[in-house]
Protein backbone atom coordinates (compact mmCIF):
# COMPACT_ATOMS: atom_id res chain seq x y z
CA UNK A 1 0.00 0.00 0.00
CA UNK A 2 1.04 3.31 -0.59
CA UNK A 3 2.09 5.68 2.17
CA UNK A 4 0.85 9.02 1.24
CA UNK A 5 1.29 12.15 3.49
CA UNK A 6 -0.10 15.31 3.12
CA UNK A 7 1.22 19.20 3.45
CA UNK A 8 -1.12 21.78 3.51
CA UNK A 9 0.57 24.93 2.80
CA UNK A 10 -2.56 27.50 2.17
CA UNK A 11 -2.44 28.44 5.86
CA UNK A 12 0.73 29.82 6.04
CA UNK A 13 -0.35 31.67 2.73
CA UNK A 14 -3.54 33.21 4.23
CA UNK A 15 -1.45 34.50 6.74
CA UNK A 16 0.95 36.11 5.10
CA UNK A 17 -1.90 37.44 2.65
CA UNK A 18 -3.96 38.58 5.59
CA UNK A 19 -0.96 40.54 6.60
CA UNK A 20 -0.01 41.62 3.27
CA UNK A 21 -3.16 43.51 2.72
CA UNK A 22 -3.51 45.79 5.42
CA UNK A 23 -3.71 49.42 3.95
CA UNK A 24 -0.14 50.88 3.24
CA UNK A 25 1.55 47.93 3.20
CA UNK A 26 3.73 48.64 -0.26
CA UNK A 27 4.96 46.44 -2.94
CA UNK A 28 8.78 45.93 -0.91
CA UNK A 29 7.03 45.68 2.27
CA UNK A 30 4.87 42.83 1.14
CA UNK A 31 7.96 40.56 -0.47
CA UNK A 32 9.39 41.11 2.30
CA UNK A 33 6.11 39.38 4.80
CA UNK A 34 6.24 37.01 1.62
CA UNK A 35 9.55 35.52 2.88
CA UNK A 36 9.38 35.61 6.25
CA UNK A 37 5.64 34.37 6.53
CA UNK A 38 5.23 31.66 3.28
CA UNK A 39 8.48 31.80 1.40
CA UNK A 40 6.99 29.42 -1.22
CA UNK A 41 6.63 29.23 -5.22
CA UNK A 42 7.53 26.76 -8.08
CA UNK A 43 10.78 28.26 -9.28
CA UNK A 44 14.42 27.27 -9.62
CA UNK A 45 16.18 27.39 -6.43
CA UNK A 46 19.04 30.48 -5.39
CA UNK A 47 18.73 33.93 -6.00
CA UNK A 48 17.51 33.64 -9.98
CA UNK A 49 14.60 31.75 -8.13
CA UNK A 50 13.52 34.34 -5.82
CA UNK A 51 13.45 36.86 -8.49
CA UNK A 52 11.33 34.81 -10.23
CA UNK A 53 8.94 34.57 -7.18
CA UNK A 54 8.94 38.02 -6.79
CA UNK A 55 7.65 38.77 -10.62
CA UNK A 56 4.72 35.91 -9.78
CA UNK A 57 3.96 37.34 -6.92
CA UNK A 58 3.66 41.08 -8.02
CA UNK A 59 1.65 39.70 -11.11
CA UNK A 60 -0.74 37.57 -9.09
CA UNK A 61 -1.28 40.04 -6.07
CA UNK A 62 -4.67 41.63 -7.60
CA UNK A 63 -5.74 37.91 -9.11
CA UNK A 64 -5.59 36.69 -5.50
CA UNK A 65 -8.42 38.85 -4.19
CA UNK A 66 -10.58 37.49 -7.11
CA UNK A 67 -9.79 33.90 -5.82
CA UNK A 68 -9.19 34.31 -1.62
CA UNK A 69 -12.75 32.42 -0.77
CA UNK A 70 -11.97 30.01 -3.59
CA UNK A 71 -8.21 29.25 -1.65
CA UNK A 72 -9.59 29.32 1.80
CA UNK A 73 -12.30 26.50 1.31
CA UNK A 74 -9.81 24.15 -1.23
CA UNK A 75 -10.17 20.74 -0.15
CA UNK A 76 -7.70 17.09 -1.79
CA UNK A 77 -9.31 14.37 -2.40
CA UNK A 78 -6.77 11.69 -1.46
CA UNK A 79 -8.82 8.98 -2.60
CA UNK A 80 -8.95 10.23 -6.00
CA UNK A 81 -4.95 10.67 -5.57
CA UNK A 82 -4.26 7.05 -4.96
CA UNK A 83 -6.71 5.81 -7.66
CA UNK A 84 -4.80 8.07 -10.24
CA UNK A 85 -1.60 6.71 -8.66
CA UNK A 86 -2.12 3.48 -9.15
CA UNK A 87 -3.15 4.20 -12.39
CA UNK A 88 0.05 5.42 -13.15
CA UNK A 89 2.18 2.69 -11.57
CA UNK A 90 0.07 0.10 -13.72
CA UNK A 91 0.64 1.89 -17.11
CA UNK A 92 4.47 2.00 -16.36
CA UNK A 93 4.99 -1.60 -15.00
CA UNK A 94 5.90 -0.32 -10.74
CA UNK A 95 4.67 -2.64 -8.23
CA UNK A 96 6.39 -1.47 -5.10
CA UNK A 97 4.74 0.74 -2.53
CA UNK A 98 5.66 4.66 -3.09
CA UNK A 99 6.20 7.06 0.02
CA UNK A 100 4.58 9.84 -1.28
CA UNK A 101 4.83 13.70 0.36
CA UNK A 102 1.86 15.98 -1.24
CA UNK A 103 2.38 19.34 -1.16
CA UNK A 104 -0.48 21.69 -1.68
CA UNK A 105 0.37 25.50 -1.93
CA UNK A 106 -0.84 28.75 -3.54
CA UNK A 107 0.87 30.10 -6.26
CA UNK A 108 0.76 32.75 -9.05
CA UNK A 109 -1.54 31.45 -11.45
CA UNK A 110 1.13 29.98 -13.60
CA UNK A 111 0.10 26.28 -12.80
CA UNK A 112 3.35 24.88 -12.54
CA UNK A 113 3.19 21.93 -10.12
CA UNK A 114 6.64 20.09 -9.71
CA UNK A 115 8.31 17.06 -8.26
CA UNK A 116 11.43 17.60 -5.54
CA UNK A 117 13.24 15.55 -3.21
CA UNK A 118 12.58 15.62 0.80
CA UNK A 119 15.03 16.38 3.07
CA UNK A 120 14.51 12.44 3.86
CA UNK A 121 15.25 11.04 0.60
CA UNK A 122 11.66 10.96 -0.53
CA UNK A 123 9.52 12.31 -3.09
CA UNK A 124 7.34 16.00 -3.06
CA UNK A 125 4.54 16.25 -5.36
CA UNK A 126 3.75 19.91 -5.16
CA UNK A 127 0.37 20.96 -6.25
CA UNK A 128 -0.71 24.61 -7.09
CA UNK A 129 -4.35 25.30 -5.79
CA UNK A 130 -5.07 28.68 -6.38
CA UNK A 131 -6.61 28.48 -10.06
CA UNK A 132 -8.50 25.49 -8.49
CA UNK A 133 -7.34 21.64 -8.71
CA UNK A 134 -7.03 19.85 -11.79
CA UNK A 135 -6.87 16.08 -12.75
CA UNK A 136 -4.49 16.17 -16.10
CA UNK A 137 -1.95 18.30 -13.92
CA UNK A 138 -2.14 15.20 -11.10
CA UNK A 139 -1.69 12.64 -13.73
CA UNK A 140 0.82 14.53 -15.12
CA UNK A 141 3.07 15.07 -11.80
CA UNK A 142 2.21 11.49 -10.28
CA UNK A 143 4.05 10.20 -13.64
CA UNK A 144 7.11 12.32 -12.81
CA UNK A 145 6.71 10.42 -9.37
CA UNK A 146 6.50 6.98 -10.43
CA UNK A 147 8.51 7.33 -13.27
CA UNK A 148 11.69 8.54 -10.94
CA UNK A 149 11.44 4.82 -9.42
CA UNK A 150 11.54 3.11 -12.92
CA UNK A 151 14.34 5.08 -14.60
CA UNK A 152 16.32 5.74 -10.89
CA UNK A 153 15.52 9.38 -11.77
CA UNK A 154 17.62 11.43 -8.23
CA UNK A 155 14.45 14.39 -8.35
CA UNK A 156 16.94 17.18 -8.60
CA UNK A 157 16.23 20.34 -10.52
CA UNK A 158 19.34 19.93 -12.70
CA UNK A 159 19.13 17.01 -15.01
CA UNK A 160 19.76 16.64 -18.31
CA UNK A 161 17.92 17.91 -20.98
CA UNK A 162 17.63 14.65 -22.81
CA UNK A 163 16.23 13.37 -19.15
CA UNK A 164 13.60 16.68 -19.13
CA UNK A 165 12.19 16.04 -22.92
CA UNK A 166 11.25 12.23 -21.93
CA UNK A 167 9.89 13.10 -18.51
CA UNK A 168 7.93 15.73 -20.18
CA UNK A 169 6.95 13.47 -22.96
CA UNK A 170 5.59 10.82 -21.11
CA UNK A 171 3.85 12.58 -18.37
CA UNK A 172 1.78 14.84 -21.08
CA UNK A 173 1.12 11.33 -22.70
CA UNK A 174 0.31 9.59 -19.47
CA UNK A 175 -1.96 12.63 -18.42
CA UNK A 176 -3.81 12.16 -21.95
CA UNK A 177 -4.02 8.32 -21.75
CA UNK A 178 -5.55 9.03 -18.01
CA UNK A 179 -8.14 12.30 -18.41
CA UNK A 180 -8.73 12.39 -22.23
CA UNK A 181 -11.20 14.26 -24.30
CA UNK A 182 -9.39 17.94 -24.33
CA UNK A 183 -7.35 19.87 -26.44
CA UNK A 184 -3.40 19.21 -27.02
CA UNK A 185 -2.41 22.27 -25.20
CA UNK A 186 -4.43 21.72 -21.92
CA UNK A 187 -2.09 18.66 -21.95
CA UNK A 188 1.28 20.68 -21.68
CA UNK A 189 -0.69 23.33 -19.99
CA UNK A 190 -0.07 25.65 -22.70
CA UNK A 191 -1.98 28.77 -23.97
CA UNK A 192 -4.08 28.69 -27.11
CA UNK A 193 -2.00 29.01 -30.64
CA UNK A 194 1.46 27.37 -28.36
CA UNK A 195 1.67 24.00 -30.42
CA UNK A 196 0.75 25.55 -33.92
CA UNK A 197 3.71 28.09 -33.07
CA UNK A 198 6.28 25.08 -32.29
CA UNK A 199 4.81 23.04 -35.07
CA UNK A 200 5.70 25.82 -37.61
CA UNK A 201 9.23 25.68 -36.02
CA UNK A 202 9.31 21.90 -35.56
CA UNK A 203 13.02 21.52 -37.07
CA UNK A 204 14.16 24.58 -35.50
CA UNK A 205 13.49 23.74 -32.43
CA UNK A 206 14.90 20.16 -32.53
CA UNK A 207 18.12 21.67 -34.13
CA UNK A 208 18.42 24.04 -31.60
CA UNK A 209 18.13 21.72 -28.02
CA UNK A 210 19.90 18.72 -29.65
CA UNK A 211 23.52 20.16 -29.03
CA UNK A 212 22.10 20.45 -25.45
CA UNK A 213 20.87 17.15 -24.45
CA UNK A 214 23.80 16.34 -22.19
CA UNK A 215 23.81 19.59 -20.85
CA UNK A 216 22.19 19.74 -17.17
CA UNK A 217 22.97 23.58 -15.87
CA UNK A 218 20.46 25.59 -14.09
CA UNK A 219 20.32 27.99 -16.57
CA UNK A 220 19.59 25.62 -19.42
CA UNK A 221 16.86 23.39 -17.93
CA UNK A 222 15.72 27.18 -16.88
CA UNK A 223 16.13 28.15 -21.14
CA UNK A 224 14.16 25.16 -22.50
CA UNK A 225 11.45 24.61 -19.41
CA UNK A 226 10.77 28.07 -18.49
CA UNK A 227 12.14 30.44 -20.87
CA UNK A 228 12.34 30.58 -24.24
CA UNK A 229 14.70 28.09 -25.75
CA UNK A 230 16.30 28.74 -28.99
CA UNK A 231 13.90 30.10 -31.19
CA UNK A 232 11.93 32.34 -28.80
CA UNK A 233 9.21 30.04 -27.85
CA UNK A 234 8.24 28.79 -24.42
CA UNK A 235 8.83 25.48 -22.81
CA UNK A 236 10.70 23.75 -26.02
CA UNK A 237 11.64 20.54 -24.05
CA UNK A 238 8.04 19.97 -23.56
CA UNK A 239 7.05 20.58 -26.80
CA UNK A 240 9.96 17.96 -28.30
CA UNK A 241 8.86 15.66 -25.15
CA UNK A 242 5.26 15.79 -26.98
CA UNK A 243 6.64 14.90 -30.25
CA UNK A 244 9.14 12.19 -29.31
CA UNK A 245 6.84 10.29 -26.99
CA UNK A 246 4.01 10.59 -29.61
CA UNK A 247 5.90 9.04 -32.13
CA UNK A 248 7.18 6.04 -30.07
CA UNK A 249 3.76 5.11 -29.05
CA UNK A 250 2.69 5.41 -32.18
CA UNK A 251 5.67 2.90 -33.35
CA UNK A 252 4.22 0.41 -30.73
CA UNK A 253 6.28 1.61 -27.81
CA UNK A 254 4.08 1.14 -24.78
CA UNK A 255 4.49 3.49 -21.84
CA UNK A 256 6.47 0.99 -19.53
CA UNK A 257 9.01 0.45 -22.08
CA UNK A 258 10.08 4.08 -22.16
CA UNK A 259 9.44 4.51 -18.93
CA UNK A 260 12.16 2.07 -18.28
CA UNK A 261 14.81 3.72 -20.11
CA UNK A 262 17.57 4.75 -16.94
CA UNK A 263 18.52 8.68 -16.53
CA UNK A 264 22.24 7.56 -17.22
CA UNK A 265 21.04 6.29 -20.56
CA UNK A 266 18.70 9.10 -21.57
CA UNK A 267 20.74 11.10 -23.54
CA UNK A 268 22.17 8.72 -25.48
CA UNK A 269 18.36 7.46 -25.99
CA UNK A 270 17.12 10.46 -27.43
CA UNK A 271 20.07 10.88 -29.64
CA UNK A 272 19.26 8.10 -31.25
CA UNK A 273 15.28 8.61 -31.52
CA UNK A 274 16.25 11.79 -33.36
CA UNK A 275 18.11 10.20 -35.63
CA UNK A 276 16.12 7.49 -36.71
CA UNK A 277 13.38 9.51 -36.74
CA UNK A 278 15.49 11.93 -38.81
CA UNK A 279 13.96 15.06 -36.28
CA UNK A 280 17.71 15.99 -36.92
CA UNK A 281 19.20 16.62 -40.42
CA UNK A 282 22.89 15.12 -40.88
CA UNK A 283 22.84 15.59 -44.35
CA UNK A 284 25.61 18.44 -43.70
CA UNK A 285 27.94 17.04 -41.55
Amino acid sequence: MDNITIVNLVPKFLDFYEKASVNGVGEQERWELWKEHYHFAAVPPGEKGLKVARELLNNAWEKYGEHISNIEKVKLDQEELQQFLSKVKTLLGYKNSIELTLVYFVGGFENNAFVAPTNSGGIALCLPVEGGPSLITLAHELTHVVHAKTSTFNGQWERTIAATILQEGLATHISKYIVPGHRNEDYIVMQEGWLHSCEGKREEIFSGIYPYLEDSSSETVYKFTMGNGTTNIEREAYFVGWEIVGRLLAEGKTFQEIASVKESDMAKYIRQVLLDYNYIDTSNN
